[in-house]
């Protein structure tokens, strides 16, 4: 990502919403268009690529957990589910979904504009997707992407450019726990239990930190993210294709 404002997509079949999310972009600065459907998003992107797609879930004919769904392996898009729906499933349906954001309508718009920053903050560059994959195509005609490896003998992590990290004991254990966990979040609350035992004090702030210091690492020595994703209030997910050292077939 650079420093410019991102570019959005707004995916809202309520027209006046669409458009009073629409303008306040505009004129703040981003590059934005509308889609009223998944089918009338799917051939705009494929036109007009974005960083960063704002959703709706209840849209006529295909809904947006499955446009979410499909967007899961883009990692160079953001995704923020937009709803009025807002119990705790149709959160968790969203996060596991792939989304990177869940907000409730109604929202105050300049924190949907925080939101949009910060997860445009975390995306792989655009440049470095697979200019083969269209979004909207059936799942069958979907590349497979190269693998992040995770050696456990060694306590390694290997980036699908080859490029190595040497981690810590508790990096390892963190990373090996999301791997094994196939793509889904895995919860705060577990992941503390198991890095440092259930009577540990603070045990999200250390995972925080933990994470915080992964990240920088790995910046440093992958030039390029780690695919692993902070769900508000839920979690931790990896979102890339893995594989453990030992295991002959990717974990997801």
């Amino acid at each position: 990502m650079t420093h410019s404002k991102p570019s959005i997509a707004i995916v809202e079949d309520d027209s006046d919403q669409l458009h009073c999310i629409e303008e306040f972009l505009l004129d703040s600065g981003y590059s934005v268009w509308g889609a009223c459907s998944a089918e009338a998003f799917y051939k705009g992107f494929t036109v007009q690529p974005v960083d960063v797609v704002i959703l709706d879930l209840g849209l006529p004919g295909e809904d947006g957990l499955s446009v979410a769904s499909l967007l899961k392996s883009r990692p160079e898009v953001g995704v923020i589910i937009l709803s009025a729906r807002d119990s705790l499933n149709d959160r968790l349906a969203g996060m596991r979904a792939g989304a990177d954001r869940y907000l409730v309508k109604p929202v105050n718009l300049l924190e949907l504009a925080a939101n949009i920053d910060a997860t445009a903050n975390r995306l792989a560059p655009r440049a470095s997707a697979n200019p083969e994959v269209a979004v909207g195509a059936a799942p069958a005609s979907i590349a497979q992407p190269a693998c992040w490896v995770l050696a456990i003998k060694d306590w390694v992590l290997s980036s699908p450019q080859g490029k190595c990290l040497q981690l810590t004991t508790h990096e390892f254990m963190f990373l090996q726990q999301l791997m094994r966990a196939d793509g889904q979040p895995v919860p705060k609350r577990d992941l503390g239990t198991y890095l440092f035992g259930a009577r540990a004090q603070n045990g999200a702030e250390r995972l925080n930190l933990l994470l915080t210091r992964l990240r920088k690492k790995a910046a440093e020595a992958f030039a390029e993210p780690l695919p692993v994703k902070t769900l508000h209030q839920i979690g931790y997910a990896f979102t890339a294709t893995a594989q453990l050292a030992q295991d002959t077939q990717p974990l997801h």
